[in-house]
């Protein structure tokens, strides 16, 4: 039986606008981390250490290891969908772009995101509802997060829904990476006391099974 025992509750990665689906993470990027998520809780649940030899023992822990990397590495360049309509798009690039100030925490952040926002500048809206998908990467939504957290808008004008509407678009996002990240947290740890449980007369008692609810904060950071 696998010691692999990370459960995790995956949000909902499409919403509708009026009568149209929107995908927070497109099928390609979903496909990749959940393959490799099964490629290691299968590779654990098919092997153990009884009758290995400690060589074949290490060998078996730098495979998941190897397995687990390949994972963290697929979700570090994992594309989101950052949905936005021509209000919402004018709204955070002129506030990027020209309404910030910048100190010495949050300039470079800034900086890095000048492909980002020069691609975003360049595309032509036919009309305020539709939206278009910007493909983001958690690094890239985190900055753009962290540069917007202090901006302050006065009463609930046109401004302070347009912000709200960026916040919930980026929480979307947030909610997506959480999961896959928090799940190659759990399974770094499940790997070590699957490791662990090679040794003769070692028992790991089982983790309980904790779901992990849909995360309500917005800021996201990438595993390192």
């Amino acid at each position: 039986m696998s010691n692999i025992e990370t459960n995790v509750v995956k949000p909902e990665i499409r919403f509708f606008e009026g009568d149209t689906e929107h995908l927070v993470i497109d099928p390609f990027n979903e496909a990749i981390l959940d393959a490799k998520i099964h490629a290691i809780e299968s590779y654990a649940e098919s092997n153990d250490g009884k009758g290995k030899t400690d060589s074949e023992k290490d060998e078996l822990y730098r495979n998941a290891q190897e397995l687990w990397k390949e994972y963290t590495g697929s979700l570090k360049d994992a594309k989101y969908n950052f949905h936005l309509n021509r209000p919402q798009w004018k709204f955070l690039t002129d506030l990027i772009l020209s309404k910030l100030e910048y100190d010495v925490n949050t300039v470079f952040f800034a900086i890095e995101l000048t492909d980002l926002l020069g691609t975003m500048r360049d595309v032509k809206y036919l009309n305020d509802k539709d939206l278009i998908a910007f493909p983001v990467n958690a690094t890239e939504i985190t900055y753009i997060y962290h540069l917007i957290a202090k901006h302050k808008v006065k009463g609930l004008t046109k401004d302070s829904y347009l912000f709200a509407e960026v916040l919930k678009r980026i929480g979307n996002i947030s909610k997506v990476f959480n999961y896959y990240d928090t799940y190659a947290k759990n399974l770094s740890t499940d790997i070590q006391n699957w490791v662990t449980s090679f040794e003769e007369g070692v028992i790991v008692e089982k983790r309980n099974k904790k779901k992990v609810e849909e995360a309500e904060a917005v800021v996201i950071e990438p595993s390192k």
